[in-house]
């Protein structure tokens, strides 16, 4: 673990900084990331238990993942989610970055806890009412749930990186290392209901469970932050109360462009590298997977659970999940590209474009031919190298973004390079589906 007492763009009028004892505020971060991205997490993992809420009710609840009996409903409500989740929380980010210094930190992290809680709660009562009279009405009240937990979980997103960009970098690399752990609680969470044969329906309601009770302690983990003496420094006597004052050489319009469009742009000239690199981790990434990673099946003849209904949870959600985390977590011990190297940076994030290729030529499905990669070995060492490097660059990214500027700014280059970051997801997850039609 990283010396928590490097503090490179501080103040020198603050008088001595606080210890982070025990590593509990580190350890707090780790927390905030987790709760950041694991109810988003579960919610898609519980794909299933929604189309089978959805499911021809005219026929055995066998057959609800069958496409010859599959529903209007079921056949919607994937693309309907990818736009309930995409829309928002672009839309959101952009909007939390230009109005950071409007509206005060603990109301924007309160607030949207609270929604993404109340939102789950709702979720899980769903979960055992009896839905089959009124599917049209649980499709619609589920979308806006989507959205609403979108909406929540992108201002939260955001001001989780502005708060963690006014502490040293290492903090950073935990808050990413926490949401990457969200995905791998998720994807185990999934083989492992798989491997039991328990159904979706008490499937979802743990997974939702889950959810819910993450938000509630990432709530409790934040409100403690403000009385851990390392983090109340940070946050109230560097974030609060940071003095607006510069000198002549200094006019980088600090007071006149504290505000709107123009702020971001005077922080983007900063830190673009960073931000573009960021987004094309992500777009990469999104353009792969999980849409064509959890497309590919076994080429084994034999037919058995491994190579059937678990292949596509192991290979492609464990194994990338598993990836993405390792490479989060490598970060606080080795950091090449190193500070300052910008360029190398950007083109290694811009490289990682050949993992498209790779990933669309392994016998991802439906389709007879274009298949190059004609072995199981190909996709899981495909499928892990995407997650590492998405782990590893994008933390980078995200950690160097913020110690390009004046500690004045930290709190909105972390909410901008948050915006970076989801324009990446967001444009990934459209050029998936170009991809998944080009098959």
């Amino acid at each position: 673990m990283m010396d928590t007492t490097e503090e490179p763009l501080l103040p020198q009028d603050r008088g001595p900084i606080p210890r982070d004892r025990f590593n509990l505020v580190y350890l707090i971060f780790y927390l905030l990331g987790l709760g950041s991205l694991s109810p988003w997490n579960f919610f898609i993992t519980a794909s299933e238990y929604f189309k089978y809420k959805l499911r021809n009710t005219t026929v055995s609840d066998d057959n609800y993942l069958n496409p010859d009996y599959e529903t209007e409903l079921q056949a919607m409500f994937e693309s309907y989610l990818v736009v309930a989740s995409t829309v928002p929380n672009l839309a959101f980010n952009f909007i939390t970055a230009l109005l950071i210094k409007r509206i005060c930190l603990k109301t924007r992290m309160v607030f949207s806890l609270c929604l993404i809680i109340l939102m789950f709660f709702i979720t899980v009562t769903l979960v055992k009412i009896n839905t089959d009279s009124w599917q049209p009405h649980f499709f619609w009240i589920t979308l806006i749930c989507a959205v609403l937990i979108n909406s929540g979980a992108s201002i939260l997103g955001a001001s989780l990186f502005g708060l963690v960009s006014l502490f040293p970098p290492n903090y950073m690399q935990a808050t990413m290392t926490g949401q990457a752990i969200g995905g791998v609680f998720a994807a185990i969470a999934n083989l492992v209901t798989l491997a039991l044969g328990s159904h979706v329906v008490d499937s979802a309601l743990v997974f939702f469970i889950f959810a819910t009770i993450m938000g509630i302690f990432t709530l409790i983990g934040y409100g403690c932050l403000y009385y851990l003496g390392y983090s109340r420094f940070h946050i109230v006597e560097i974030g609060d109360s940071l003095p607006v004052h510069v000198t002549h050489d200094e006019s980088v319009n600090i007071m006149t462009a504290s505000r709107g469009c123009l702020y971001v742009f005077h922080v983007l000239k900063q830190i673009w590298k960073e931000g573009l690199s960021v987004c094309l981790v992500f777009l990469v990434t999104l353009s792969c997977f999980p849409a064509i990673a959890s497309s590919i099946v076994s080429v084994e003849d034999v037919h058995n659970d491994w190579t059937g209904k678990l292949f596509p949870a192991l290979v492609c959600f464990l194994l990338f999940n598993a990836g993405d985390w390792s490479g989060r977590s490598i970060v606080g011990s080795l950091q090449w590209p190193s500070f300052g190297q910008s360029n190398i940076l950007l083109v290694l994030s811009v490289l990682r474009v050949v993992f498209i290729p790779l990933v669309m030529l392994c016998n991802a499905q439906p389709r007879t031919h274009g298949i190059i990669f004609n072995s199981d070995i190909y996709p899981v060492v495909f499928i892990l190298l995407l997650g590492l490097t998405n782990g590893y660059l994008g933390t980078l990214a995200m950690m160097y973004g913020p110690m390009k500027v004046h500690s004045l700014h930290a709190e909105n280059t972390g909410a901008i390079m948050s915006t970076c970051l989801t324009s990446g997801l967001v444009s990934g997850s459209l050029i998936a589906i170009l991809l998944m039609k080009s098959l």
